[in-house]
């Protein structure tokens, strides 16, 4: 865990295939009780709306703790295309995500992506 809040960084593909253990972290995270459950998504090559499930499902537990943080280009465009950006409180970058005090409600706070 850092100091400002715990991150859970995913790499390469994410697709129905090999989202299982980012399910398992995300779900991990959703009952350590961290304060900020930042998911760094910087480094996926290719997605699909599996990854984008997962985090829907745990943002029921999370909340406003949740946040998305430097999504790759791919997974920004799958954000953009299933129109659900503004279900996350979406962050440029690690840094930005764990300094931030809570998402507002509405999911996208003023230094969103």
């Amino acid at each position: 865990m850092s100091p400002g809040g715990l991150i859970l960084a995913v790499s390469g593909e994410v697709d129905l295939e090999s989202v299982e253990p980012w399910k398992l972290a995300l779900a991990g995270a959703a009952n350590d009780g961290d304060p900020t459950v930042v998911a760094d998504l910087s480094a996926v090559v290719c997605a699909d709306a599996a990854i984008i499930n997962a985090l829907l499902r745990v943002r029921l537990s999370l909340g406003r703790r949740l946040r998305i943080a430097a999504l790759s280009w791919p997974v920004l465009r799958l954000v953009q295309i299933l129109g659900v950006d503004h279900a996350f409180a979406l962050r440029a970058g690690l840094q930005e995500a764990l300094r931030d005090g809570p998402a507002p409600e509405g999911g996208v706070s003023s230094s969103a992506v």
